[in-house]
């Protein structure tokens, strides 16, 4: 029914556009109660005819499915930390740290970046937490990425700091002050330094994998888990390579705004861990030994091929679906096991894709020693 309505808004889009040139070239076709309309009424029409468009369309484009719902207005309660009694990760001396327990709405840094923490219900002060920050997408605050993500009731009982930052547009200078979200949060909190993680929603995932490939920060993240990311291929054409960093990377295969730049990012990214990818000769101006292409027909070939390999929907080449996790496959002969996964859905950009459990559990898995 929303795809119906949207059409239908989509369609007063298109009628405006029509109803304002022919209004003034043509304003003898268009007539109410056997009147001509003049150029300045037509005109009017079509932008009233634009505005209840482009307003209804904008409205019903994404519309949450309820479980998500649901799922939202679970996800933002707090949880109990199961702490075990493994006592191998050095901890923090009673009474050094100030942070409280629970909720903490209105934390700054010193660049003016908002955030709120979230901590177990049960929260030791002497225990070193693994941290995860979540930055949020385009138009929302703090409070608004967390009911987007949703990741607090799940974090928490891992035993999960998390904290949710403000959006701030993308730059490489946000990059840069969002990145120090982590240091601030260790002031306060008590923190395991390596094991910090980061996720984030479109341009929120964008500053997260940023983060952890721009030289002056990629030595914060341990591990990262973007989603929708706005960085495509050629953005990584002349980027070095980063130390292997496990990466979950997610992405849809209906995502209209930054199309198949999920798969594009996580072949950079597999090269950069050492996977085995599959390699694609589309540089090198030799053709085959055998065979009767040229090399230009021989380049073209290899494109051809890369193309239909990174296109949605079709696997990605030394991939293996990872059990228990819906949509994602896992690269294989990664440098020292690093985790490199890829999961595609088939959401709509604006959707976050509701893989918490995954999400967690991959942090949770990721090995520090």
């Amino acid at each position: 029914m929303n795809t119906l309505i949207l059409y239908f808004f989509r369609l007063l889009i298109v009628a405006s556009v029509v109803v304002f040139f022919v209004g003034l070239f043509k304003k003898e076709w268009l007539s109410f109660k056997g009147k001509h309309l003049d150029a300045m009424s037509a005109v009017i029409v079509a932008i009233v005819l634009f505005m209840v468009g482009f307003t209804g369309a904008s409205s019903t484009f994404y519309t949450p499915d309820e479980t998500v719902v649901a799922a939202s207005k679970v996800g933002v309660s707090l949880s109990e930390a199961a702490y075990s009694n493994d006592t191998s990760t050095a901890g923090c001396q009673p009474g050094t740290k100030s942070g409280k327990s629970g909720a903490s709405n209105d934390e700054k840094t010193d660049d003016g970046v908002h955030y709120s923490v979230r901590t177990p219900t049960n929260y030791k002060d002497t225990i070193a937490h693994p941290l995860l920050v979540a930055y949020a997408p385009a138009g929302k605050n703090r409070s608004q990425a967390e009911e987007f993500m949703y990741l607090t009731k799940e974090a928490t009982a891992a035993g999960f700091i998390i904290a949710y930052a403000d959006h701030r547009p993308v730059s490489p200078e946000t990059i840069v002050q969002l990145a120090e979200i982590p240091k601030f949060v260790e002031q306060k909190w008590c923190i395991d330094k390596k094991r910090i993680f980061m996720t984030g929603h479109s341009d929120g995932g964008t500053i997260a994998m940023g983060i952890a490939f721009f030289n002056g920060t990629k030595h914060i993240p341990t591990a990262i888990a973007p989603s929708a990311v706005g960085t495509s291929g050629e953005d990584f054409e002349d980027r070095n390579c980063v130390k292997p960093t496990p990466i979950m990377l997610m992405h849809s295969s209906k995502d209209k705004l930054f199309p198949n730049f999920g798969k594009q990012a996580i072949e950079w990214w597999a090269k950069c861990n050492k996977c085995d990818t599959k390699v694609y000769n589309a540089k090198d101006r030799k053709a085959p030994a055998s065979g009767n292409l040229d090399w230009e027909s021989y380049y073209k070939e290899e494109l051809k091929q890369k193309a239909m390999d990174l296109k949605a929907g079709n696997p990605l080449p030394h991939t293996t679906p990872v059990d228990g996790a819906e949509g994602c496959v896992a690269y294989s002969g990664c440098k020292n096991g690093v985790q490199t996964w890829y999961c595609e859905g088939t959401g709509l950009h604006p959707e976050w894709p509701g893989k918490n459990k995954d999400i967690i559990d991959f942090f949770k898995a990721v090995q520090t020693n």
